[in-house]
């Protein structure tokens, strides 16, 4: 075989060897992706969470519970800065899977700063909701105030109104007459005295 055949073969080989190898690398990368899905990064500001959320409060987590593919935590609420929350205990719900960026792992006892949305009051790992730490309540107080305890609002009071045409009591019904009577009797009295003096 001569040099130019060689060569030639070399050429070859080493162009199917890089073709090869491209082809495994790009079968591989997608595979690679899929395999590792990310949640979205928590880079985010406490303002930025505070917008997006609907309900924003600290409390501590007092009991956990799995409802399907939902972690369900039971929250001792202790101040409300943002939001319609306005009883001491709520329910917020995640994710119980943190590949599907729920936060699963949240320790009983522990105060948190919640940042929730919806009527389930749902909140996940890009949501903003953290440990209640001194600096994250401070950042939270300066950008929303001093929040307001959980209260109820007040029930509403019953109010009395007089309505047309009701049963009027039977004293106000009598008097009249009543007077009336005392009248008659006071004219009888005077007719009686006059008629002794005539005679």
């Amino acid at each position: 075989m001569g040099v130019v055949s060689v060569t030639r073969h070399l050429r070859l080989l080493t162009a199917a060897l890089l073709l090869a190898g491209s082809g495994a690398v790009a079968l591989g990368t997608p595979a690679a992706t899929a395999a590792a899905p990310r949640c979205p990064d928590d880079g985010a500001s406490i303002q930025t969470h505070t917008m997006d959320a609907d309900d924003v409060f600290t409390g501590s987590v007092t009991d956990r519970a799995r409802e399907g593919d939902q972690v369900v935590y039971t929250v001792a609420v202790d101040r409300v800065y943002k939001g319609d929350v306005d009883i001491p205990e709520v329910s917020v719900t995640t994710d119980r899977a943190a590949r599907a960026c729920g936060l699963p792992d949240l320790a009983t006892g522990s105060p948190y700063v919640f940042f929730t949305s919806g009527e389930d009051l749902s909140t996940a790992a890009a949501s903003g909701t953290a440990e209640a730490t001194e600096a994250r309540v401070a950042r939270l107080v300066r950008l929303l105030g001093e929040g307001r305890a959980p209260t109820p609002p007040e029930p509403d009071t019953a109010t009395f109104t007089r309505v047309a045409g009701a049963p009027t009591s039977l004293e106000r019904v009598a008097a009249p007459g009543l007077a009336l009577v005392i009248v008659g009797l006071l004219g009888l009295g005077l007719a009686a005295g006059l008629d002794r003096r005539r005679a």
